[in-house]
């Protein structure tokens, strides 16, 4: 069995026992997938169990793995960054995308941008605000709170996405709950839209860069 395949049944293992409620097993198996992606993050890069890894770290957060904030700050990233490359791996799909898995992978991304949009705001904070560091406390404050207004509309983007397909959003719970509140509390433009999908881009090549050059802490 290859590393490929070992990390696959892991991902397998954990995703199904931590579905059916049997934490033990599920947490064995999590472990021994971050001590996989430890030693080499890009192991299931071009691999369709991508995404899958992705789900997986968002599960290592939840159940609290990892002790260390920073670490945590750098799974949810890595999360982002895996369920962003199995979006991009099925748009590209030939002939024709599988918009059933589409719906769960931008569920799964919506999910680790709306329970973990804290870990966020500082990469965003530090491309949106390049040209303008904030010099006091206040100003950032500021700069973060106006960054935290926008993780609602890089949520909303993909539930516009998936509206393309799914006009009533397969009568989910959640996307139908978030999408109410989100657009209760705030107009949502087509420029909101554009902006939203830009720092989608701005934050999955920021990520990779940094996983790429060993800079990010996980």
């Amino acid at each position: 069995m290859t590393n490929i395949e070992e990390v696959r049944e892991l991902i397998s293992t954990a995703i199904e026992n931590g579905q059916s409620g049997k934490i033990k097993v599920c947490k064995s198996a999590l472990r021994d997938i971050y001590s996989r992606i430890k030693k080499d993050p890009f192991l299931l890069w071009e691999d369709s169990y991508v995404s899958q890894l992705g789900k997986s770290i968002i599960m290592m957060i939840h159940w609290d793995l990892i002790d260390d904030e920073d670490e945590n700050i750098g799974l949810a990233h890595l999360a982002y960054l895996y369920i962003s490359k199995g979006i991009e791996r099925e748009e590209n799909l030939q002939p024709e995308s599988d918009n059933c898995e589409l719906f769960r992978l931008r569920k799964d991304r919506i999910i680790v941008l709306k329970s973990f949009d804290d870990f966020f705001v500082e990469s965003l904070q530090n491309f949106y605000f390049a040209d303008n560091k904030a010099s006091d406390l206040d100003t950032h404050n500021e700069q973060r709170k106006a960054v935290l207004s926008r993780m609602p509309f890089m949520q909303f983007s993909d539930i516009y996405l998936i509206e393309q397909h799914y006009p009533n959003l397969r009568d989910d719970e959640f996307l139908l709950d978030l999408a109410n509140f989100i657009e209760h509390d705030q107009e949502f433009t087509n420029e909101h839209l554009k902006e939203a999908f830009l720092l989608h881009k701005i934050l999955y090549k920021h990520t990779y860069e940094q996983l790429k050059k060993g800079e990010l802490v996980y």
